[in-house]
């Protein structure tokens, strides 16, 4: 049988950027079925805002201001069209304004897209192994396309989208009373009558294109990482010290991530599936879900360890010495739009889901998630490598070895996720070159206490795991016919051990199983 040769330079790194633009089209086509079944058409185009959920997907920002239009349709003796024309009417640098912004990751799309790149990238990787030049040449190219690409897809990221007025004026801080009572406010009434609440306002969007370009990168070099870690068919030369380490590290890596990989894919798959069928409502739902699955997730497990998470919203004031703020006192808007506009905050812990509390649910959910982890790590890792980081050779040494690996990589792993999973956001009026107004919104979970908490969390559930794979290796202490087979004369068996002979010789098989 002939040995395949090895592929030179151009060839792998071309595997390796269609690998990359693989990755991109699924994210992008992701995006956009998420769009169409949010129904997302009626406010602008979906593929330019599929086109920006894909680089927002890798750490881009979303930026977003208003479109001032030179035929307005407001009153022409309005307060609001006498400061228009006096301070740059249509389109002017100091005529009224609005503006947003959104800092999140749409984790599902990430997700697909990285699936993607791994399977394309790997495809040759699983026939036969590589060489390290290979692997470089073709890591090489998917890294340069993926900055090629997302630099396109980031500059053709911009368009326009259609704000309903009712999102505007919840968007701003104000009430359905505030808009029946004087249209939006003081605000509303200098702005054009009452306008601001009864017309629907066209923002264009754009994408930061050296974030998006930068998260790009390491997006790609991270899954190419995790992917060689982890992978059971794919053997590539990692180097000296990677090759040493990786026998310790990899079974509880693999284990976090495909149970991680399956909790997020299949009810992305079934959800979307019936939303795609039903439609309607389940649409919308499933669009969501589409996106969002895996920040949800994150959230879940990372509430389960016990770390922090708030949802808080907070009312943007108008910065001090601006002249319309004190016109606006005068009209008596101001005590309005303060008295709707409280900074709230939300614990997440102690919200509850279907008349249960949230927090103990998703301790018990991530309680059952790590235990079965931690039991299929240590199935897979050989006994060699369940040394302790210290030198301790007790009775627990396998045991505490097996804890203290799945403990960082559990820590590791969460505290990634809740870094990930976070998002910012603001909507605002400007004028005069500062705020008026607005709302500023977040959504953030304590990294530093997921990390803590993940390590005590994995540790605990990596000695449990190890305890439990030790009874099933031995048929648990509790079983009669086990206690009958070792106390009897004729068990013994000539595949038993020798006296003297290492345990260690007959575990280590029965651990790589």
């Amino acid at each position: 049988m002939s040995v395949p040769r090895p592929d030179g330079p151009g060839a792998s790194a071309l595997e390796g950027a269609a690998a990359a633009l693989c990755g991109l089209v699924a994210m992008a086509a992701v995006a956009w079925l998420a769009l169409w079944l949010l129904g997302a058409g009626s406010v602008g185009s979906a593929v330019t805002m599929a086109m920006a959920l894909t680089a927002m997907a890798v750490g881009g920002s979303v930026s977003a201001g208003s479109v001032n239009s030179a035929s307005g349709s407001g009153s022409s003796g309005s307060m609001g069209s006498i400061l228009s024309g006096l301070f740059g009417g249509g389109g002017g640098g100091m005529s009224p304004s609005m503006s947003g912004a959104a800092s999140v990751m749409p984790l599902g799309v990430t997700l697909v897209g990285s699936v993607v790149l791994w399977l394309v990238f790997s495809r040759r990787l699983r026939q036969r192994q590589v060489t390290a030049r290979e692997l470089g040449a073709r890591a090489a190219g998917a890294g340069a396309a993926a900055l090629i690409a997302f630099l396109l897809a980031a500059t053709l990221a911009h368009g326009t989208i259609t704000m309903p007025a009712s999102a505007m004026s919840k968007g701003l801080g104000g009430g359905q009373s505030a808009g029946a009572a004087g249209g939006g406010g003081a605000l509303g009434g200098l702005f054009g009558g009452g306008s601001a609440s009864s017309q629907d306002t066209t923002m264009s969007y754009d994408v930061h294109v050296g974030s998006t370009v930068f998260g790009a990168l390491v997006w790609v070099t991270v899954v190419l990482a995790l992917g060689c870690l982890v992978s059971r068919r794919v053997r590539v030369p990692l180097g000296g010290a990677v090759d040493r380490v990786r026998p310790g590290w990899a079974p509880s890596l693999s284990a976090v991530v495909r149970t991680l990989l399956v909790l997020a894919v299949v009810p992305m798959a079934l959800v979307t599936f019936v939303g795609v069928v039903v439609g309607g409502r389940f649409g919308t739902v499933a669009g969501g879900v589409l996106l969002l699955a895996p920040n949800a997730l994150a959230v879940l497990l990372t509430l389960g360890v016990g770390a922090p998470w708030t949802a808080a919203t907070h009312p943007v004031q108008s910065q001090g010495g601006n002249p319309l703020a004190s016109i606006m006192g005068a009209l008596g808007g101001g005590q309005q739009t303060t008295a709707q506009q409280q900074p709230r905050t939300e614990h997440l812990g102690s919200l509850s889901a279907g008349g249960w509390p949230l927090w103990p649910a998703a301790l018990a959910v991530t309680a059952v998630i790590l235990l079965t982890c931690a039991f299929v790590a240590v199935r897979n890792m050989a006994p060699a490598h369940t040394r302790p980081l210290h030198r301790y050779d007790g009775p627990l040494a396998r045991h505490l070895g097996a804890a203290e690996r799945f403990g960082l990589v559990t820590a590791v792993v969460l505290g990634s996720a809740a870094w990930l999973a976070g998002a910012s956001g603001n909507l605002g009026v400007s004028m005069f070159g500062s705020e008026m107004g607005g709302t500023r919104a977040e959504l953030t979970g304590s990294v530093l206490w997921t990390v803590l908490f993940g390590l005590l969390a994995g540790g605990v559930a990596g000695f449990l795991g190890s305890l439990a794979r030790t009874a099933d290796l031995y048929g648990g202490t509790t079983s009669p016919r086990r206690i009958l087979a070792r106390k009897s004369p004729s068990a013994a068996s000539s595949h038993s051990p020798a006296p003297g002979t290492d345990p260690g010789t007959l575990e280590a098989p029965l651990g790589n199983r």
